[in-house]
This record gives C-alpha cells, structure tokens and sequence, in this order.
C-alpha cells in the first residue's frame, strides 16, 4: 500500500484518523477470530449444544408434554418396574417420556 502524501496538518489528522479507524477494524476482527477458535477448541460447548438437543422436548403443547409425563410415569415407574431398584425407576421413566415426547409430540404439533 502506497503511503498518502501529507503536506499539511488537516492531511496528518485525516490520516490519523483513518488509521485508528483501520486499528478498531483489525482488532475486532482479531477479537471474532479468537472467540471462534475458543469455541472450536472448548470440548464443553458440544457436550453443551447436544445435551441441549438431547433433552429439549420437540412439542410445544403443554397438554401432551403433560399427558406423556403422567403415563409414563405411572405406567413405566408404578406398573413395570413396581419391583425394580431406585435407580432404574428413575432413569427408565425418563427416558420414555424423553422418546415418547419426541415420537408423539411431533406428530401432535402437526395436527
């Protein structure tokens, strides 16, 4: 890049002042480039964003996520495993009603 001509005191502020402006751009792009390379480098932000997909429920009516909540739970937790630990009546329910959430609740939100 050429170096303007400067002859006067204006032309030295104009040229000051592009300058800094220049500076402000280069440091913010710097400063995407980093926050870019944090998130691809973090192995906590993919845990995050799929535990996030993993666990969100995919209807938005309260009524089925509600219906699904109760069935499972009393039929999975006080029907099927009336006799099992605390462990499986805790994680089992869960997971059914995390599957039939998604399975049912599409299909709801549909009609």
């Amino acid at each position: 890049m050429a170096k303007p001509e400067i002859n006067n005191f204006e032309d030295l502020m104009e040229e000051k002042a592009r300058l800094k402006e220049r500076l402000k751009a280069s440091k913010a792009s710097i400063k995407e480039s980093f926050e870019g390379i944090k998130e691809e480098v973090n192995p906590f932000s993919n845990i995050k964003k799929t535990a996030q997909g993993a666990l969100s429920t995919s209807t938005t009516n309260p009524l089925v996520k509600f219906g699904i909540k109760r069935a499972s739970e009393f039929l999975i937790g006080k029907v099927l495993l009336k006799k099992a630990g605390w462990l499986p009546k805790l994680i089992v329910p869960f997971l059914v009603r995390e599957v039939a959430t998604r399975l049912i609740g599409s299909k709801a939100d549909k009609k």
